[in-house]
């Protein structure tokens, strides 16, 4: 997926503008001031970043061909986290952004926050969504909820 000035506008819509930007990068410098939190959000678009026989594979194109990928990064004072080979968002009312990077059968979420929150699921099985959440582990359920709500683009 490659975002579009339309995506960018969609997410600035929950999250604030962008304080940066170039054609292929956006950068916030997300602040609570109330919980003393900062977050550094960054949207990139990166082409030809990965070249070998398989490369275009996942993204649809012809094996070989390495593909544009879009990279999200957060920083936060407890850390850094990457998202590679972002397939899609959606938009959480009122105040954050959950991005997925879907291949195959697995699927993994970045979600952030206008507040600083960040929450990441990764190599999470499709299958979870279609179970029923009261036969759940507990320790899948944060999970299944979460990533239910991007269901419409991961199916």
């Amino acid at each position: 997926m490659t975002f579009s000035a339309s995506d960018i506008a969609a997410i600035a819509q929950v999250i604030g503008a962008p304080d940066q930007s170039s054609d292929s990068t956006w950068f916030w410098n997300i602040k609570n001031t109330a919980q003393n939190r900062v977050m550094a959000l960054t949207i990139t678009t990166v082409t030809g970043a990965v070249d070998d026989e398989t490369a275009g594979e996942t993204a649809g194109e012809p094996a070989g061909k390495a593909p544009s990928q879009t990279v999200i990064s957060v920083q936060t004072h407890q850390g850094y986290i990457e998202l590679h080979s972002v397939t899609g968002f959606v938009l959480i009312e009122p105040d954050e952004v959950m991005f997925i990077a879907k291949q195959a059968d697995k699927f993994s979420g970045l979600v952030v926050g206008k507040t600083c929150t960040c929450s990441q699921f990764a190599n999470v099985s499709t299958a979870l969504l279609r179970a029923d959440f009261t036969t759940l582990d507990p320790s899948l359920l944060m999970a299944a909820m979460q990533l239910s709500i991007a269901e419409a683009i991961l199916m």
